[in-house]
């Protein structure tokens, strides 16, 4: 079977298709044959050294789509999405490869027609959107929450999730040209950061409010800006630190207004927690109210180029490689 293996890590790492034999059964696990897998921020940086124990040669890939061949808990041909947890692309092999053995409590069963290319952006995103919004965060229906990096596939999963609770997203996006995107995700509030300073026109979009909750997924000087603009005692949930790794924040803002600075990581939910939060984004998969948004599509020999794309900043939803 094609399998693409990063056998160097580093800067740059060193990624080579190869060809291995197609994984035997065991008990416990399920024979996938993957359709797609996405390259992701997680897979970067385990192929460039930054993941405490992940070791080359592996196969990368944390999330993807696909169809069961054999195995006891599903029927084969039964479309599903992989959540590869702590271990899958990490600690162990994943999922960039056409065949993987995948064991069963990963598997998250998919209505009969959802497109698989789409799927394979599905388990990383909503988890993270579903869990930070609702254990960290906190969202009630009406609270105005400020969504950084709402044009990426994270962006997109959070505002639709926001949705879905009843709250009002506005979604922050880095230039003109994303605008509309965040638009696509369903945000009726759009603030262009690039077209001035974020608190003014957060606090002219809420009538001088401020936002009750920011997720940032951006980070850098963005997580700053975000937390200025919240109402007094508002919290922001840090999820991701692509656009820098340090923030400047302001203390007497945050002490006298009471606000709230929280992190989030999906690597530390339970298997049990993440089994119940696709239970509950069931229904809103299969209703079409909960859609990934796709940036590109690569074939698995185009890695390179999938990874370019994804490092650019300029990607508008997942990247996906194509088995």
């Amino acid at each position: 079977m094609n399998t693409l293996v990063a056998t160097r890590f580093g800067t740059p790492p060193d990624m080579r298709l190869q060809s291995r034999e197609r994984p035997a059964p065991r008990p416990g696990h399920s024979l996938v044959r993957i359709h797609a897998a996405t390259a992701n921020p997680l897979s970067h940086q385990v192929r460039t050294g930054k993941v405490t124990g992940a070791t080359a040669p592996l196969v990368l890939g944390n999330e993807a789509a696909g169809r069961v061949e054999s195995g006891a808990r599903f029927a084969p041909g039964t479309p599903v999405a992989i959540f590869g947890g702590g271990q899958l692309g990490i600690t162990g092999d994943g999922l960039q490869q056409q065949w993987a053995l995948v064991e069963d409590k990963r598997l998250i069963a998919l209505p009969p027609e959802y497109d698989l290319t789409v799927a394979a952006a599905l388990p990383v995103n909503y988890a993270t959107a579903h869990q930070a919004m609702t254990r960290v965060g906190q969202v009630s229906p009406g609270q105005k929450v400020l969504i950084s990096g709402a044009s990426g596939a994270l962006g997109h999963a959070l505002t639709q999730i926001a949705l879905m609770l009843g709250a009002e997203p506005i979604a922050l996006v880095s230039s003109t040209a994303k605008v509309a995107r965040a638009r696509q995700s369903g945000a009726q509030t759009v603030i262009d950061l690039s077209a001035g300073a974020l608190p003014a026109q957060v606090a002219r979009a809420t009538g001088g409010l401020g936002a009750d909750l920011a997720f940032d997924t951006v980070g850098g000087p963005v997580l700053g800006a975000m937390l200025t603009a919240l109402r007094a005692r508002g919290t922001a949930v840090s999820i991701g630190f692509a656009g820098g790794t340090s923030a400047a924040i302001d203390l007497p803002d945050l002490v006298v207004h009471e606000k709230r600075l929280l992190g989030y990581d999906l690597w530390l939910e339970s298997d049990a927690a993440i089994a119940a939060t696709f239970a509950t984004l069931a229904a809103g998969i299969s209703d079409g109210r909960l859609k990934p948004s796709i940036d590109s599509t690569w074939p698995l020999a185009d890695h390179a180029r999938a990874y370019e794309r994804l490092l650019s900043r300029q990607a508008m939803g997942a990247v996906v490689l194509t088995l």
